[in-house]
């Protein structure tokens, strides 16, 4: 098994702790930690939400789904 994934909650001082891997001991392994994800369903609602707010917004009521898209994309371009 070359990876292993699961998940964890951070605990008090920022302490992360994970049990019952499947390496042996003294293996050298890389850690990663992200948020973890949000479920499809979650992203649809909050992405939904969050287009919502921008069109209620004055001068914002046409804003295309395309729209926001590009400007995501722009944003996330970078300058």
């Amino acid at each position: 098994m070359n990876s292993y994934e699961t998940s964890a909650t951070v605990e008090n001082e920022g302490e992360v702790h994970i049990a019952g891997v499947p390496f042996a001991p003294g293996t050298k392994v890389e850690v990663t930690i992200s948020r973890k994800r949000v479920s499809a369903e979650e992203f649809v609602a909050a992405w939904m939400r969050v287009c919502a707010d921008l069109r209620g917004r004055t001068g914002m009521e046409e804003l295309s789904d395309e729209d926001i898209c590009q400007e995501v994309d722009r944003y996330r371009a970078g300058p």
